[in-house]
């Protein structure tokens, strides 16, 4: 296991690209034998700026082949199938781990115009990720980024208390130190929501995306930014037209822009708070949008709707999140928000509680 790194990188093809990135406190040695990937990895690490102080170093090597026939480390036959699941790209995921459960595998299937076969092999005691893929112009660099690099990367990063959470984040106007996260599933609004109450003068983490840590100081639990990139549907640009700039972005398949949270509102991007609000939007046919408080009780079990009971994890990781869970109800007030279609009255509530209004 210890000289699983060494394995690696003996077999790397050349030329071989390193440099080191940070994710929060965490240090990152890339490897890899495409420029291409390298500046990939740039746009989604390069955005972390030097932490005073280094919490500890993982290793993240991704190789680019001819086959999938070349992949040095390619998935065993003697495997322990854990779950499958369908991205929103509609690209297969499929999730493997070696009969003693030290190794990790996630295998993409190809799907045209989106991606072609990808293996990424996460070793956490070696704290190590070796994503393989094909020729890197067969996939899309927001499928890499989002999909794979991510996704790898998140399971090194547990080793050191963070925890993924599908949700958006955004600080007061007045206070990074004050944050909210906004909960729901695809199509509940969090995104416009997100975008919404930046525009308004909000600090933005994410718009569905971020890692929660507890400080074992303060016991406090933060929101971690992931990435400093937004995804913007023609819905959200037709409802704010500060947004209608991005109209210019070429749209995928499912109708969304990407882009960097400046390009949204410029001194916007925040990267770390604590969480002091539970936001749960839904959208509504009513005429106006609406608060509805929640008990710590209820807060905690809209929580766990959203973030557990959806994820198919080990027993091990499911009463770590419930813990984490728990006290994060416990920190915040929880709300719902009912959210009015076609309304533009999000934020100003959002910010009305913020300030302790109701």
């Amino acid at each position: 296991m210890l000289n699983a790194l060494a394995t690696i990188t003996d077999r790397l093809p050349t030329p071989v690209l390193s440099k080191s990135y940070f994710f929060h406190d965490v240090r990152i040695i890339c490897y890899t034998n495409t420029p291409a990937i390298q500046a990939i990895l740039d746009g989604l690490l390069a955005c972390f700026p030097v932490p005073q102080k280094i919490q500890g170093e993982v290793t993240y090597v991704v190789l680019c082949y001819e086959s999938a026939a070349q992949f040095p480390m390619p998935l065993p036959r003697q495997r322990v199938r854990i779950d499958t699941m369908r991205l929103l790209t509609n690209t297969k995921l499929k999730y493997y781990c070696s009969t003693d459960k030290t190794i990790q595998y996630q295998r993409y299937e190809a799907l045209p115009l989106v991606n072609e076969d990808a293996l990424s092999v996460i070793i956490p005691e070696a704290n190590l990720a070796v994503t393989q893929l094909l020729r890197p112009e067969q996939y899309q660099a927001t499928f890499l980024r989002r999909y794979v690099f991510l996704l790898a990367l998140g399971q090194l990063m547990q080793a050191y208390g963070f925890e993924p959470c599908h949700a958006g984040t955004v600080t007061t106007p007045w206070d990074s130190q004050q944050g909210a996260l906004l909960i729901g599933t695809s199509g509940s609004g969090k995104t416009t929501l997100s975008l919404g109450c930046t525009i308004a003068g909000c600090g933005l983490l994410g718009d569905d995306l971020v890692m929660l840590r507890e400080n074992t100081t303060t016991g406090t639990i933060g929101a971690y930014a992931v990435t400093n990139e937004v995804a913007v549907r023609s819905g959200s640009i037709d409802l704010w037209s500060q947004l209608a700039s991005l109209r210019k972005l070429s749209a995928d398949a499912r109708d969304k822009r990407y882009c960097t949270i400046e390009q949204i509102r410029s001194g916007a991007t925040c990267t770390y708070t604590p969480i002091r609000l539970l936001l749960f939007p839904e959208l509504t046919t009513e005429a106006q949008s609406t608060v509805i408080p929640l008990s710590k009780a209820g807060t905690l079990q809209e929580l766990m709707d959203e973030c557990l009971d959806k994820q198919q994890r080990s027993v091990q990781v499911q009463e770590r999140l419930f813990v984490l869970l728990s006290k994060l109800a416990e920190q915040s007030a929880g709300y719902r928000l009912p959210i009015a279609r076609g309304t533009n009255d999000g934020p100003q509530l959002v910010c009305s509680l913020f300030a302790g209004a109701k």
